[in-house]
């Protein structure tokens, strides 16, 4: 089967580093992933599971750098508590660090890891590539600076939060209208409820999807065949 054919405007299920390695170079317009980091209380990882950790980060970061076209952007949501680490495989890999984009959402400021830490009511979405320029409206919005005041997504909203990790649908709509045209192709090698795939459709653009779980395979799908979309 042509790659095209298995992957474009669908969700697939199985470990992204070997899904990727499928794809050929300099094929993709726009990523945006959103890995799975392990919680920053999680009192029983050691040394060994640390190291898993970051050789396996390095080797999907390294596939990413294959498939974005030179013409392309990539987005990659990280944790703050990670960042000085995640800065230093970037570094090592030579890519080309961007702008570092502050994703406040107030209305999780319970979260915590415990009792001895603040709130914490932001991540950092890692902007880099080799594309010289973005989608900027003609205004001087909020959309041109690098924190972004986006609520996270509760079961209260139209945009449910069905995703212990998700993102909420605005924020992966202004990434993919800032750094993609209509028909560009994008990835999202985590997908996980399928928010960036909504979005990509939503705007008219082409998608991948790479999910391991199955269930929220099945979760993605549902989603992408709704009638009317968030």
């Amino acid at each position: 089967m042509d790659w095209k054919e298995k992957y474009i405007n669908k969700i697939v299920c199985g470990d992204c580093l070997s899904l990727m390695r499928e794809l050929p170079d300099g094929c993709i317009d726009l990523v945006f992933a959103d890995p799975w980091y392990y919680p920053e209380n999680q009192k029983t990882r050691n040394a060994f599971e640390d190291d898993i950790f970051w050789m396996i980060t390095e080797k999907w970061l390294i596939e990413i750098l294959r498939i974005i076209k030179k013409s392309g952007h990539i987005f990659i949501a990280f944790s703050p508590q990670k960042m000085a680490k995640f800065e230093f495989v970037l570094a090592k890999l030579v890519v080309p660090l961007k702008s570092r984009i502050i994703w406040h959402y107030r209305n999780a400021g319970g979260r915590c890891a415990d009792k001895g830490q603040f709130g914490k009511t932001y991540e950092m979405i890692y902007h880099f590539g080799f594309a010289d320029t973005l989608n900027f409206p003609k205004e001087w919005t909020d959309e041109r600076f690098d924190v972004w005041i986006i609520a996270t997504p509760q079961s209260n909203y139209s945009d449910k939060k069905i995703h212990p990790f998700q993102k909420p649908i605005k924020l992966a709509e202004r990434i993919i209208r800032l750094g993609s045209q209509e028909t560009d192709l994008i990835l999202d090698p985590f997908a996980g409820s399928g928010t960036t795939l909504v979005a990509a459709k939503n705007l008219g653009r082409r998608f991948i999807g790479m999910e391991i779980n199955p269930d929220y395979v099945k979760i993605c799908e549902d989603r992408l065949r709704q009638e009317i979309l968030l």
